[in-house]
């Protein structure tokens, strides 16, 4: 029997241990609080390390460091990091082979109304072919995959040549400054893979995100004499109306064939007191994501900055104030408040051959595309320096929803998928 074949008959075999091992992390309750600003990661983070420590992995937990942070253009301030901790565990190889780093995160988003779930967010239920539970897909799906890839590995007798790193993070949702963290506490390898929820496509690109908040101001007056006050509302409303046409306009003139287009998207509006009341002020919060790259018809590339794309708005928005008297001379105030930077791995790296050879053998195909979304394999990328790519089980129109799940088979596909990347990767000498 050939080693490959070997490392998938033994995850093959051990398929229960690994829908165990998803479902007791599921059971974790390790959701954000306030967007990120504080957490509830660090039992599921300490339970990790202790079985890897058990694994003969060198096991670190670290509290993210502001102070660090601070230094880097893509760090989000404000959050506390204090029962937070990062995991960061490595194995070292013989020596003759290249070093990869697998990176997740275990923080998730917010439950929401437990009474619209139809079971537990923390039950971790199975029921056809699926596993239930806030963070299946995001992601700790994506990171139990990769543990254990390393671990059955391992358990199915393979001596990696280059050494290999888990970095278990937190505060991905809230803007990724754990796997930062780890940038700026100097961990690095030849490559990285993001186990985030892809469907096994491989994404070596990923869409720039910028939120804004708009505050509309107006003049309160009794409804009953409307037209004496000024309706912020009103006023925010002509402000999104205009935005869209802007969101058209990208849509028309943009695109890249490995990314959806660019997106303008109204997701918060808060305005008023009471229905007697003209209201005095509005605010609005956008998503804004962008293209890194343009790619025009005949091929030519174009590369966008996200300075480039805040001045296109904030100049939409002052030709929209000057139509109208009363904006033009009460503008609203403008709150760029998170910036998640777009990264880009040449197409041509051999990380992106690696993880195509492994998914044409495993799954008769392979699909290289762009992360709708922003991820932490930016600040790998654009920070470390380290060759990244977006690779994981599940699919991202799952995340964040009511009844959360991934399948059974998606998940032990990413084992034998990430497990086969690993030893194709590190079988090779680094580059000197």
């Amino acid at each position: 029997m050939d080693i490959r074949h070997k490392i998938i008959t033994y995850i093959d075999e051990h398929r229960e241990e690994a829908i165990q091992f998803l479902r007791e992390m599921v059971r974790f309750d390790s959701t954000i609080i306030d967007q990120g600003v504080d957490g509830k990661e660090k039992e599921v983070q300490e339970w990790l390390a202790e079985r890897l420590e058990s694994w003969g992995y060198k096991v670190r937990l670290f509290e993210p460091d502001n102070d660090k942070l601070s230094e880097y253009a893509d760090y989000n301030p404000g959050h506390v990091y204090h029962n937070r901790p990062n995991l960061v565990a490595v194995k070292q190889g013989t020596g003759e082979g290249r070093s990869i780093l697998l990176n997740g995160h275990v923080d998730t988003v917010a439950v929401g109304d437990l009474n619209k779930w139809s079971r537990s967010p923390w039950s971790a239920d199975v029921s056809e072919g699926r596993i239930y539970g806030r963070g299946t897909t995001d992601m700790k799906g994506g990171v139990a995959a990769m543990i254990l890839a390393a671990r059955f590995l391992e358990q199915a007798g393979v001596e990696l040549k280059g050494d290999l790193m888990i970095q278990s993070v937190v505060d991905e949702e809230g803007g990724g400054n754990g796997t930062l963290a780890c940038v700026a506490e100097g961990y690095r390898a030849d490559a990285a893979v993001v186990t985030e929820p892809t469907r096994f496509h491989i994404q070596p690109i990923g869409r720039g995100v910028l939120l804004l908040e708009v505050e509309v101001y107006g003049k309160a007056n009794h409804a009953c004499y409307k037209w004496e006050g000024v309706n912020a509302i009103e006023k925010a409303i002509k402000i999104a109306e205009g935005l869209k046409e802007l969101e058209h306009e990208w849509i028309a003139r943009r695109s890249n064939p490995q990314l959806p287009g660019p997106s303008i998207s109204l997701g918060y509006m808060n305005g008023g007191i009471a229905a007697p009341i003209v209201p005095d002020a509005c605010t609005l919060k956008f998503d804004i994501k962008y293209l890194p790259v343009v790619v025009g018809h005949d091929g030519q590339e174009t590369e966008l900055s996200g300075d480039q794309i805040k001045l296109e708005v904030e100049e939409r928005i002052k030709r929209i104030c000057s139509s109208d008297s009363w904006l033009e001379q009460h503008p609203p105030r403008l709150n760029w408040f998170l910036h998640v930077m777009p990264h880009r791995l040449d197409p041509s790296h051999e990380l992106i051959a690696t993880a195509a050879g492994v998914s044409e053998e495993l799954f008769g195909w392979s699909k290289i595309s762009g992360l709708p979304s922003g991820s932490d394999a930016r600040h790998l990328l654009n920070s470390g320096g380290i060759p990244s790519i977006v690779f994981g089980p599940g699919d991202m129109r799952m995340a964040h929803t009511l009844d959360e799940s991934i399948g059974v088979e998606d998940y032990i596909s990413a084992i034998k998928a990430l497990a086969l990347i690993i030893l194709d990767w590190t079988n090779k000498s680094p580059q000197r």
